[in-house]
């Protein structure tokens, strides 16, 4: 055998060990989805902020890891991650959706996390975004669970960092 076989050789079997670490961390049914294959997911722009006391807590990124479950009739699962600002030890009430390709609401969860540091970084139980050979793929959105008074400045705010009049219609 000659030195580059030898070497591909080697190489297949370090791919077939690592597969069977991987899927024995996973658990049985569960397979990673490629990062390409996952929906995006986004901090919704006026859901990324939280009035707290005399500060505001912050959300300034989503991230996620996809998995389709084979054992729940092929569930497109997703494992998000938060990132943000607050204040030590404070309880935010955070959500994560699923978008159509319509906007439309697919499935929504709530979470109240609790910060603990002043940045933390947070990840949410596995969510459910779709089912395997269903066409198009929810995006998904992540922010903080606001009244709707914080909602509006929120929706004032960020009208004024891109530069539109505060007063006009959403």
């Amino acid at each position: 055998m000659n030195k580059q076989m030898k070497q591909q050789k080697v190489g297949l079997v370090f791919a077939l060990a690592l597969s069977g670490l991987l899927s024995a961390c996973l658990g049985a049914g569960l397979d990673k989805v490629a990062l390409r294959q996952c929906p995006p997911i986004d901090v919704l722009a006026t859901a990324d902020r939280l009035p707290v006391g005399d500060g505001e807590a912050r959300l300034t990124d989503a991230r996620l890891q996809c998995f389709i479950d084979s054992r729940q009739d092929n569930r497109l699962m997703a494992k998000v991650t938060l990132r943000g600002s607050a204040a030590n030890n404070i309880s935010l009430p955070v959500f994560v959706a699923a978008l159509g390709r319509d906007g439309e609401t697919v499935t929504r969860s709530q979470y109240r996390l609790t910060a603990k540091a002043n940045r933390f970084e947070i990840s949410l139980p596995p969510l459910v975004y779709g089912k395997k050979g269903d066409g198009e793929k929810a995006r998904l959105v992540a922010g903080f669970v606001l009244s709707e008074a914080q909602l509006q400045l929120n929706r004032a705010a960020y009208r004024k960092r891109i530069g539109l009049d505060a007063g006009s219609a959403d």
